[in-house]
């Protein structure tokens, strides 16, 4: 009788125990399939075409600066391709806002060589936008370092057929570590870590140095602007170090190409950018005043080396006033600065032809695979396709493009369920301000009202500044969730919940199944600098991955070895994967992905709170 009643007592415990963890399970919410995401795996990781797409858009499609014919041959290419699959609504959707393109812009032919004291070679690439030489031209070198309008006086009557070297020549630190990264297990526990809270701008947080580089001062998981540059001498810009590594997850910019002169990481010498998009002021009247006084054009580098250089572009400058701006490797610029400094003369002859295109076609490319009983509410994945011009944009972003395809490709193959429509949006002009995703936000989902004497915002925010009342489109309410690919080639470690935490326990099941790939961390932390803000911005879930640093800081973004080769093809085959997968999940939940309060961290600003 004892005997009996111990078993009844084991039995019952046994039962509670079982109901216990079927009631949490069941409070949990997730019903995960894991025969159709074995499917998934199966068909990602075994046969995958996620490379030989990465090919087309690193090798023949490219470089897609907005508004370029090669960008419309891309979308071209992209629409075959998914029809191909059989997507459907696969389409071209133009901009409803042209957003300042009013002129297309290539660059048709490169040539330039140092011809005296002796011959070489100087590898580079014109600023977007800017003019050509109208022909095979040749002049002189100058070293200009003037840095107000007094300064440039003295060169009145100096520059006539010059070339003119923008800046000292910049010191070049060695790669003292491997420039590639991956996050180490002790990187990824901090950043899922709360974040420490955010003070006011201006008060320096306990613990900090007064005057500590921005990019020390961000939260892990923001995308860092260029630190802030010490004083260095008069014209001479300060040479940040290119080769650190960003903060666990911050997304680092390029190193500023003209620290001193106060331009944005990346960005060309705000002498090549007069007008709308440039710095205005100073670097408007030393460009007219290059100009005026017969310049041939302008050449500038950034204190990377290695061969390194990054370009950009101002597409509102307009070509009767601008010049010829060119970015070079340190080491080439380094050369004539230091034989200028010499008193020797050096000769630069240069043959460069860049087309422009008038009122060209901006767009987004969009494609889906139509759900079942939730049809009417979407899943999105995206990428940006547009790229800058100095290599083929193969890590930013025709990897994330390639993998956002491959993804909708993979789910077709497959043949799974899902409920809801999944949608795949290529977006262009993200390099000019995530302005693809901002007019898909606008036309599909909501705008916000313009609030009196601020800037437009255009599109659907997530720019910052300042934001008026929200006007939502039908869409709005059956928008479930965007996801986003745009750090490069590495793999794909977690996400950035951009302060949603409601959606952790959701992801934390969810990359369970994805566990043995890489992905195995949540933070709440935000990420800044694309096309998932555009979402975010107006209340909808948006969320970047985070991804395996590589790199994409210290080699690929914005430079010239921007280039198929840089890419990782293990990494680029699971980050495929992993996004059919979660799209997969997103799409057969019984409910849309929850929202995060209307105030919420993380909605607005470029770098996010």
């Amino acid at each position: 009788m004892r005997r009996r009643i111990l078993w009844l007592a084991c039995a019952l415990a046994v039962a509670c125990a079982a109901m216990f963890a079927t009631t949490a399970l069941q409070a949990r919410g997730e019903n995960i399939n894991y025969a159709d995401l074995n499917k998934i795996k199966a068909e990602g990781m075994q046969r995958s075409q996620v490379m030989e797409l990465c090919s087309w858009l690193s090798d023949v499609y490219t470089p897609r600066l907005t508004g370029s014919p090669t960008a419309q041959k891309a979308a071209d290419w992209a629409v075959a391709k998914m029809k191909e699959w059989g997507l459907s609504n696969v389409a071209i959707e133009p901009w409803g806002n042209r957003n300042g393109f009013d002129r297309g812009w290539t660059n048709d032919k490169f040539y330039m060589q140092v011809t005296s004291p002796e011959r070489f070679p100087v590898p580079g690439t014109p600023s977007g936008w800017t003019p050509g030489t109208n022909g095979l031209v040749s002049g002189e070198a100058v070293l200009v370092t003037a840095t107000t309008e007094e300064d440039l006086a003295a060169y009145k009557g100096k520059l006539k057929g010059k070339w003119v070297l923008m800046m000292a020549a910049p010191d070049v630190a060695a790669f003292w570590d491997a420039p590639a990264k991956r996050y180490k297990p002790e990187e990824l526990d901090t950043l899922e870590l709360q974040p420490a809270p955010q003070l006011e701008f201006g008060v320096t947080p306990p613990g900090q140095r007064a005057g500590a580089a921005a990019a020390q001062a961000a939260p892990a998981g923001q995308r860092a602007a260029a630190p802030v540059a010490q004083a260095a001498p008069a014209g001479q810009r300060a040479a940040a170090p290119a080769a650190q590594a960003a903060p666990a997850g911050q997304r680092a910019a390029a190193p500023a190409a003209a620290a001193a002169q106060g331009q944005r990481a990346g960005m060309p010498p705000a002498a090549a950018q007069p007008g709308p998009g440039g710095r205005g002021g100073f670097a408007t009247a030393r460009n007219d005043f290059l100009r005026t006084e017969g310049a041939l054009g302008t050449i500038t580098t950034i204190p990377r080396g290695h061969g390194l250089y990054t370009i950009s572009g101002n597409r509102a400058a307009d070509p009767a006033t601008t010049l010829p701006a060119i970015s070079i490797a340190a080491e080439q610029y380094g050369r004539i600065a230091r034989t200028l400094a010499k008193k020797i003369p050096v000769t630069i002859e240069a043959d460069i032809k860049n087309t422009f295109y008038p009122n060209p076609a901006v767009f987004n490319v969009v494609g889906e695979i139509p759900g079942t009983d939730k049809a009417d509410e979407i899943v999105l994945l995206g990428a940006h396709i547009d790229t800058w011009h100095a290599a083929t944009g193969a890590a930013d972003n025709g990897v994330g493009v390639a993998a956002m395809m491959e993804a909708l490709r993979i789910l077709k193959a497959t043949g799974v369920k899902l409920r809801r429509t999944v949608r795949v949006g290529l977006w262009e002009g993200e390099e000019q301000g995530l302005l693809g995703s901002r007019e898909y936000v606008a036309s599909h989902l909501a705008t916000r009202q313009a609030v009196p004497g601020a800037p437009a915002a255009g599109g659907g925010g997530g720019r910052g500044g300042p934001q008026g009342p929200l006007e939502t489109k039908p869409e709005y309410d059956k928008f479930s969730v965007y996801f986003n690919i745009d750090n490069g080639t590495g793999a794909l470690r977690g996400i950035y919940l951009q302060g949603n935490d409601a959606v952790a326990p959701i992801f934390r099941e969810w990359m369970e199944p994805f566990r043995a790939l890489g992905m195995t961390t949540l933070t709440i932390r935000n990420t800044g600098g694309t096309d998932h803000q555009s979402f975010d911005g107006v209340g909808l879930p948006g969320f970047q991955f985070i991804q395996d640093e590589i790199e994409y800081n210290v080699v690929t973004h914005h430079t010239n070895m921007d280039t198929y080769e840089r890419l990782q093809p293990n990494d680029v085959v699971k980050m495929a994967t992993i996004s059919a997968g979660f799209a997969y999940l997103a799409a057969n939940r019984d409910e849309k992905l929850p929202r995060k309060p209307a105030n919420a961290p993380g909605q607005g600003g470029r770098r996010g709170q």
